[in-house]
C-alpha cells in the first residue's frame, strides 16, 4: 500500500497526538495541545509532516527552527508500518525544508530510556552529543496556550 507524505496539518493534531501517546518513548506534555501545535505549525510552515496509509495517519514529525538550527521533534511511525522507511523519509523532508531555509545543522532530543529511538537516529547518521547538556526551565507565571 503506498504511504503519501504530506504536510502537518491543524487538524492532524488528534490523530497525530493519538499516534504519540501509543509510542513508547514519546513523552506528550502540555505544550502537544492544540494550541501550541497549531502555533507551532504556523511559525514553521512546510516543515513538519504527516505519513498516511489508507486514509490514517501512520507516522509523523515537528521540525522547527529558531532562525539558526532545526529541532526534530516526536518523530514516530506506527509499529504496523515501521522498517518501511517511513521514518527516515519523514526526517528527510524535514531536514529538507531546513536546507532551504539555509540551515545545515539540527537537533532533537531523545530520552535516554528510549534505545530504539537511539538505534534509529544512529543508523541514518546523527550522534550523541556528549559536551552538552539539556536543560528545562518553565515559567509557572505564564499561560502555555
Amino acid at each position: 500500500m503506498p504511504i503519501e507524505i504530506r504536510e502537518f496539518a491543524p487538524e492532524d493534531h488528534t490523530a497525530v497526538v493519538d499516534l504519540w501517546r501509543a509510542t513508547p518513548g514519546v513523552a506528550v506534555r502540555d505544550v502537544d495541545a492544540p494550541a501550541p501545535i497549531t502555533a507551532y505549525l504556523a511559525r514553521n510552515p512546510g516543515m513538519s509532516f504527516v505519513a498516511v496509509a489508507d486514509g490514517a495517519i501512520v507516522g509523523a514529525v515537528l521540525c522547527g527552527t529558531d532562525g539558526r538550527r532545526g529541532y526534530l521533534h516526536h518523530l514516530a511511525v506506527h509499529p504496523k508500518y515501521r522498517r518501511q522507511g517511513i521514518g527516515r523519509r519523514l526526517a528527510e523532508r524535514s531536514l529538507h525544508a531546513l536546507v532551504n531555509l539555509g540551515i545545515d545543522k539540527c537537533h532533537l532530543m531523545v530520552l535516554t530510556d528510549n534505545p530504539d529511538a537511539r538505534e534509529f537516529w544512529s543508523h541514518l547518521g546523527w550522534q550523541t552529543r556528549p559536551d552538552i547538556q539539556l536543560m528545562s526551565y518553565t515559567n509557572s507565571g505564564v499561560a502555555t496556550a
